[in-house]
C-alpha cells in the first residue's frame, strides 16, 4: 500500500583531497624541510660510514638516516621503549599518507 521512504546511501569512496590532515602532518612537513635544508641524510651517512659492516659481515641493520628519524619521532612523541618507538613510527608513517 505505502512505499517505504528510502534515503540516499552515503558515498563510500572519499577522495584524498577531501580528507582532513592532522596537526602533526604540518609539523612533520616542517621537520622534513628543516632536515633537507642542512643535508641531514648526507651528514648522518658520513658520520656512520666508519661503523658500516659492509657486505658479507652479517645482516645489514637499519639505514642510519631512518634510525635517526625514528629516534626523533621517539623524542618528540616522548616514547621511552622500542615497542613504543616502533608504534610511533608506524603511526607517523600512516599519518603522512
Amino acid at each position: 500500500m505505502f512505499k517505504p521512504l528510502t534515503l540516499p546511501q552515503p558515498e563510500v569512496f572519499v577522495p584524498a583531497g577531501r580528507l582532513v590532515r592532522s596537526a602533526t602532518a604540518a609539523f612533520s612537513d616542517r621537520l622534513e624541510q628543516t632536515r633537507r635544508s642542512f643535508a641531514f641524510a648526507a651528514q648522518v651517512r658520513e658520520l656512520c660510514a666508519a661503523a658500516d659492516f659492509g657486505p658479507g659481515k652479517g645482516r645489514s641493520g637499519v639505514d642510519p638516516v631512518v634510525y635517526f628519524k625514528m629516534l626523533m619521532v621517539g623524542f618528540f612523541e616522548n616514547l621511552s621503549s622500542e615497542r613504543g618507538l616502533a608504534q610511533g613510527v608506524w603511526l607517523a608513517v600512516n599519518d603522512r599518507q
